[in-house]
Parts: C-alpha cells; structure tokens; sequence
C-alpha cells in the first residue's frame, strides 16, 4: 500500500515537474521581413517557426511582439521581454555585443546583385563595381560601403522602389538578399516585369542573423543554452532545412 502511494506520489511529481517545465515562456520582439518573418504569415514565418521549435525542443514556449524593427530593437534591450529576433552582428566589440547575448546562427542570409537580363553581369570582386551604377536603399548599409570608388545611388526608400529603378534602367544592379529579392518579384512586379530581371547566382556576401537575449534577465544565460541546443537538435532531426523549404 506505501509503496504504491510512494509511486503515486513520485509519478504525481514528476507531472507537475514537467508541467511546469511546459510553461516557461520567453518573450521576443520582432518587426516584419518578408519572406521570412510576419505576424501575417503561418507560423509567423519559416524563422519565426524555427525559433518557436528550438525552444520548444527544450520545453520553452515563445510569444512574440511585433514592432517597427527600430523598436523592437529598443524593447529588446530592456527589461520588459527577453529578447529580439533576428540581428546580425560584426563579429566585435560591438553596442549589440555589449548589451545581448548573441545566439548560434538562426539563419545565414545571401546577398547577391539582381540585375536586367540585358545586363550581363557576373560578381568578380568588389573592385568590378566601380564601372557598374549600383542602387541602394536609403538607410541601408552595405558590406561594400566602405570602398570609396563604388557609387551607390540611394535614392529610393524601399527595396521594392528600387526594382522599379531597375526596370526603368536608372541603374546597373541592385544588391538585395535573395529571398527578400525573390519576393518583391512575385509580389510587387507583373509576371512580366518579373521575368525581366535575373541574378547573379554567386552572394557577394552571406550574412548571418542571431537571436539575441539582452543581459537585463540572469535566465537568459540559461535560455541561450537552451536555444542553441534545442537548435542543434531542430538541424539534426531534418525540420530545420524542411522549414526553409519554403523559401523556394
């Protein structure tokens, strides 16, 4: 009869232990990124779900925030959340270094030139740009901002202006991620339009983007370690590349 109170009694513990396991719960900010993050999209998107799974993989739940980027970055850092997704950082001593810890790599980004298909055009170094009339967006940085011989009109305010600028033949190449690239033509161009424009299919620069827990919370130094192993698990089970399927 004791012993079988005793199992009850074990049996009921380890319930409620991993009941309350179940219910932790972090906090993130986020803005909007077409393809890959939105509150308008299933799962909020194929980032927003590999981050939900990583820590689901851990026995965390993620609820999201979804904020102009310039505030979800603020918010991020405070006390309010945990945290914000998704950010690159430079690899140095950094204001983001100082105030977060910096996540595995969620997702590596590649940026590549789009350009007409009248245009031939094929990325071999930086140094081939200063014949070629670049576009930008105004606001953005650029990993080749710092050469001076490459001009850069930045002019328009959106990406997807600067496709029309493309089209118009205003200038040359326009460098974009790919995805965010490929969905401005599907999205904002006429199939006409669309077919067009092209890329060169060699990144000009690959970008990697964290979750980032800021350093007001002592658990997210545990949180962290939960994410990167619960990530490392999503990668080996085959969710991870399956999620970004639907990228393609």
């Amino acid at each position: 009869m004791f012993a079988s109170l005793s199992i009850l009694a074990v049996a009921g513990l380890l319930v409620l232990s991993a009941s309350v396991r179940a219910t932790e719960v972090v906090t993130l900010t986020s803005g909007e990124w077409l393809p890959y993050i939105s509150p308008s999209l299933p799962h909020y998107g194929p980032l927003s779900r590999i981050v939900s799974e990583a820590f689901a993989l851990e026995g965390v739940e993620v609820r999201y925030l979804f904020r102009p980027w310039s505030r979800a970055y603020v918010e991020g850092a405070g006390e309010g959340v945990n945290g914000t997704m998704v950010w690159s950082t430079l690899g140095r001593d950094t204001e983001r270094e100082r105030r977060f810890h910096i996540s595995d790599a969620v997702f590596d980004g590649q940026s590549v030139f789009f350009h007409l298909k009248t245009f031939p055009f094929r990325w071999q170094g930086y140094a081939a740009l200063a014949k070629v009339r670049v576009g930008g967006t105004a606001g953005y940085e650029y990993a080749f901002d710092k050469y001076p011989f490459i001009q850069v009109d930045r002019t328009a305010a959106s990406d997807e202006q600067n496709f029309r600028k493309l089209l118009a033949r205003r200038f040359d190449v326009f460098p974009s991620n790919l995805d965010v690239g490929r969905q401005i033509m599907r999205s904002a161009l006429t199939p006409a339009e669309a077919e067009q424009i092209t890329w060169d299919v060699h990144p000009y620069n690959i970008t990697h983007y964290h979750l980032l827990l800021n350093k007001e919370h002592a658990d997210n130094v545990r949180y962290l370690a939960l994410f990167n192993k619960g990530l490392r698990r999503l990668k080996e089970s085959g969710r991870y590349a399956e999620y970004l399927r639907v990228l393609k």
